[in-house]
This record gives structure tokens, sequence and C-alpha cells, in this order.
């Protein structure tokens, strides 16, 4: 029994944590040092351009609500690009750097491109 209630605690534990800042092994090929400032703290459901790291990095921000739409968590992942490419905030794709929207520029699109993001059009029939 306290074997199961160890595996149940430590798996609540990885959830919990979700992926933030959790890139994978080498990614100091194209970015060396990876700063952990962006927070998903606020925002909306929605892509974000991570500017303190030259949009190398991108992250999904995820408010959990309850039954009664209160916000439970704030759920944050973070994804990088592929080598030779960058975020780009307009599209909300991985670009190739000469393609991209400018990334210091990338915040002032984070509510225009995230404004509808995740809703589902109604159907007119």
């Amino acid at each position: 029994m306290k074997a199961e209630l160890a595996l149940l605690i430590g798996c609540l534990a990885v959830a919990a944590t979700r992926s933030a800042y959790q890139v994978p092994a080498g990614s100091e090929v194209i970015t060396s040092q990876i700063l952990t400032g962006f927070s998903c703290l606020g925002r909306p459901y929605g892509y974000y351009a991570d500017v303190a790291n030259n949009c190398h990095l991108f992250h999904v921000c995820y408010p959990v609500n309850d039954e009664s739409g209160n916000i439970i968590e704030e759920a944050h992942f973070t994804f990088i690009c592929g080598n030779q490419t960058v975020f780009s905030q307009d599209v909300l794709t991985c670009t190739h750097y000469d393609a991209a929207f400018p990334c210091d520029q990338a915040e002032s699109l984070y509510d225009i491109s995230n404004a509808n993001f995740g809703k589902i059009p109604e159907i007119l029939v």
C-alpha cells in the first residue's frame, strides 16, 4: 500500500509540474543558455514566443478551470524550435529566421494572435 501511495504521489508531482522549461537534451546546440523568466500567470490560452530566448522557445499557456469557471492551475508547456528556426508570433509556428516576425516585437502580437485561439466558431445551420 505504501509503495502504491508513493507511486501515486510521484505521478501527481510530475503532472503538476507540467513541462515548463523542460526541453530535450541537446537543446544547447540551438540556444546556449535558457532563460526561465516567462510566466503564464494571467495569460489566456494560447501560444507565446519567448523573447528573452530570442524566440528559439515558445510556450503554450492553458488556464485550467474548475466546474465553476475558476482558474485552478496555469498549465505551462515549453517547446523549442528546430535548428535555424524561431517561433513567429504572427503565424504561431516555427519558421526560418528570414521569414519570421521580428522576435523583439513578438509581445505586441500576443493579444491579437491569441484572441480567438481555442475558440470554436458557432456554425449557423
